[in-house]
């Protein structure tokens, strides 16, 4: 059995976690309720633009610009895989790192070609040594510079794209649903596909009337299209890791204080266990000296 001391020392080490998981819980809890309220208000623009490139895609020809190209074979596919720079986010990490797994296994072998470009330090570290080819990686990421690192990641996705480096690109991410619940998402945002559910009779398949000129507004309107859908993953992404984070942290509090509790009785069974004993020796020694007396 222990003693009180090294159960007094495990009680306070145990103490100084739970005021370390307590306090990550709550600096967790202020950045999701502010990237969250960032990610709702972006859940409309993207949604627009989607129909808006969508709509663009049924109507025009696809020769008409590069990111309407629909390879009659994809070949070459890019996965831009969206983890945490940092642990301690529970499951986060490990059930999207296990998804990309079975995925190389089961859906990769279709394409000649799987290459992958990585944001956040875990995918990238997980995979360093597995042979996969990589494209580039960010690190770094978080609620300031989301819009520079969409804004990147979209510029070189249109390139390599237009450039016929890659044939289709694939976000990968933990779409936000609740603080509970992150559903990884597989969503193909190039080549740009047509919108669903139109029919002729809706007058979709009439072309617009585009001013200045068409060029001029496929040019501006899909690259900017690519960009949204970006931004909308990265968001998704950082207020998954910050729900993941503070769902982790809560449970880690909250087995803190079974284990406090749980070494409290243990260190007071083993102190009214010391005090009997002395107290039988005592009793004892006072037995032995009224006989020998």
């Amino acid at each position: 059995m222990p003693s009180l001391k090294q159960i007094r020392t495990k009680i306070n080490s145990v103490k100084g976690t739970r005021r370390i998981m307590s306090a990550m819980k709550l600096i967790s809890a202020v950045k999701l309720q502010k990237v969250q309220g960032t990610l709702l208000s972006s859940r409309p623009y993207s949604h627009a633009m989607k129909e808006i490139a969508g709509s663009i895609a049924l109507r025009c020809d696809p020769e008409w610009h590069p990111l309407l190209r629909d390879p009659e074979e994809t070949k070459n596919i890019q996965l831009v895989f969206m983890t945490s720079d940092r642990g301690l986010c529970g499951s986060f990490n490990s059930n999207l790192i296990r998804k990309i797994e079975t995925y190389m296994v089961t859906d990769a072998p279709r394409y000649e070609n799987v290459s992958f470009r990585f944001i956040g330090r875990r995918g990238r570290d997980h995979f360093a040594r597995s042979g996969v080819a990589v494209t580039d990686s960010v690190i770094g990421l978080n609620e300031r510079n989301y819009g520079d690192v969409s804004g990147a990641v979209s510029k070189a996705l249109v390139r390599e794209y237009t450039g016929g480096r890659i044939d289709e690109a694939v976000l990968v991410y933990n779409y936000f649903k609740s603080a509970l619940t992150q559903i990884i998402t597989f969503e193909r945002v190039l080549p740009i596909e047509p919108l669903e559910g139109a029919s002729e009779q809706d007058g979709v398949y009439a072309d617009y009337k585009y001013e200045p000129q068409r060029k001029e507004l496929l040019d501006g309107v899909l690259p900017r299209y690519v960009e949204a859908r970006v931004q909308r993953a990265v968001l998704e992404t950082l207020t998954s890791e910050q729900a993941s984070r503070m769902t982790a942290m809560d449970n880690a509090t909250r087995n803190a204080d079974s284990v406090i509790s749980q070494l409290t009785l243990l260190f007071n069974k083993t102190r009214q266990a010391n005090v009997t004993s002395e107290l039988m020796d005592i009793v004892n020694g006072t037995e032995s000296m009224k006989k020998g007396g």
